[in-house]
Formats: structure tokens, C-alpha cells, sequence
């Protein structure tokens, strides 16, 4: 049987994650934060770092697998700390991305499903 606090632990989250951002489009933020954007902008590797390879940036990872835009929320104790967009919504129209930026979820609700049901089986154990 399915913890309730859990199912609704999860279901939060997930809101949070699609309703929480769109007022962050626009937010200013304190220079700690700030700070942390930047380590995270600048400190994204695609898996193993191998020798003396560096993490690269979010643009350039954008441009090696080809996205368009993106928008990245960092979520802490269940609440938006920050939330930004990068490239285009519409490059046509050099429309850029936000963080309100509407996305259609498409496949994601897969993933959502895995992470949901291996929190049930963790908290179950």
C-alpha cells in the first residue's frame, strides 16, 4: 500500500517543478545565489571527466547535442531556490527562453513515473 504522504511528497514536487518557475522569470538574486547559478552554468560535465578534461559550460553542452533552449530549475527543501532559461523558445522569432517559458511534456511523464515509484520502493524499505 502506497504511503499517502509520499504519493503527495512527490506529486509536490512535480508541481513545484512545472507551476513554482514561471514567477522566477524575472527574479533578482542574492550574490550567494548568484554564485551557485554560475558554478552550475559553469561546471556541467556529460559524464566521466577522463584525464585533464574540464567541465564544460550549459551553452556549449547546448550547442554539442544540438538544443535549441532549455530551462533549468534547482529545487531545495521543496521549494524553487532559482530558476533561468537559456537559448531560444522560438529562434525564429528570437524569442528567448525563460524560465516561464511553457514547455509541452511530451515523454517526461515517464521519468516522473520512475522517480515517484522508486521513492515509494526507498521509503518502503
Amino acid at each position: 500500500m502506497y504511503n499517502l504522504s509520499n504519493v503527495r511528497m512527490t506529486f509536490l514536487l512535480l508541481a513545484s517543478i512545472f507551476i513554482s518557475s514561471t514567477g522566477y522569470s524575472q527574479k533578482s538574486y542574492s550574490k550567494e545565489t548568484l554564485d551557485k547559478i554560475r558554478e552550475v552554468e559553469n561546471n556541467i560535465s556529460g559524464g566521466l571527466l577522463l584525464n585533464d578534461e574540464k567541465p564544460g559550460t550549459i551553452i556549449e553542452r547546448m550547442a554539442k547535442y544540438k538544443v535549441k533552449g532549455l530551462s533549468l530549475a534547482v529545487i531545495h527543501n521543496y521549494k524553487v531556490v532559482w530558476a533561468k532559461g537559456y537559448g531560444w523558445a522560438d529562434e525564429a522569432e528570437k524569442r528567448p527562453m525563460t524560465a516561464a517559458t511553457l514547455f509541452e511534456p511530451g515523454s517526461i511523464s515517464k521519468s516522473l513515473n520512475a522517480v515517484g515509484i522508486l521513492k515509494l520502493a526507498q521509503d518502503k524499505t
